[in-house]
């Protein structure tokens, strides 16, 4: 009795073993049944704001098993988008470059052949539209930006400086972070209308005021945006403005 007690364990673990083969054997000759998905077909791109939208239709054959997965890169820059649908969107993409796509589908078998390139598209910046100084809210202006201002036009055009309405249109910091904003005209155009505004300001507003501009003659009206700088206030760009 004590011997088939003994014996009982390795019996139970050749039993195991032998289990462990017959399942290593059917999924082995799973793998090797399965071939690779063909190529997803009619790929259609979309441009967004530094994205690209795709859609495509399912490869004509899924190689015997369910599609897992579709991955869409881009050309260039090789972004990709992955996912169980037949659309996603790809983002990280550069603003004012043209880019086309291909998408590839993976089964069981791994990862088919790439799609037909899709069309060409170009991501663009999805402008608001310009905003208006009679909208903005306004402050009345500190005397250290009214100095900095004036030093400012005496430095660089020699000549005298008249404020309009003794107010500061106060600009959002958080918007107005990096880079020069653009804003949509009436007409559907680009315009620009503040300047470039360090990220490391804690305050930003623009300024109205007539100067007299060496060596032209007249006294034309300009916009100056002034930030506050961990060195103080500083005129950042000038000829801003709605």
């Amino acid at each position: 009795m004590s011997e088939t007690n003994w014996q009982r364990p390795a019996a139970i673990s050749a039993i195991l073993i032998v289990l462990i083969v017959v399942v290593g054997v059917l999924i082995y000759s799973l793998r090797t049944m399965t071939s690779l998905a063909s190529a997803p077909q009619s790929v259609h791109a979309a441009a967004g704001d530094a994205s690209a939208t795709l859609s495509w239709s399912p490869p004509s054959s899924d190689g015997g098993a369910p599609i897992e997965s579709y991955t869409a890169t881009s050309q260039p820059d090789d972004r990709t988008c992955t996912t169980s649908a037949t659309s996603c969107t790809v983002k990280g993409l550069t603003n004012g470059t043209s880019y086309t796509f291909t998408v590839v589908a993976k089964n069981a078998g791994g990862t088919g052949p790439a799609s037909s390139v899709s069309n060409a598209v170009t991501p663009v910046a999805v402008l608001s539209a310009c905003w208006s100084l009679d909208t903005s809210p306004t402050a009345s202006l500190a005397s250290a930006v009214r100095m900095v201002v004036t030093q400012y036009y005496v430095s660089i055009h020699l000549g005298p400086v008249t404020f309009h309405k003794n107010q500061e249109w106060v600009l959002n910091v958080a918007q107005q972070s990096k880079g020069v904003h653009w804003c949509k005209n009436p007409d559907g155009s680009k315009s620009g209308y503040v300047g470039s505004v360090p990220a490391s300001a804690t305050a930003a507003v623009m300024v109205e005021a007539t100067h007299k501009p060496y060596p032209v003659t007249g006294s034309p009206t300009h916009f100056v945006t002034v930030a506050k700088l961990p060195t103080g206030w500083k005129v950042v760009a000038e000829g801003t403005g709605p």
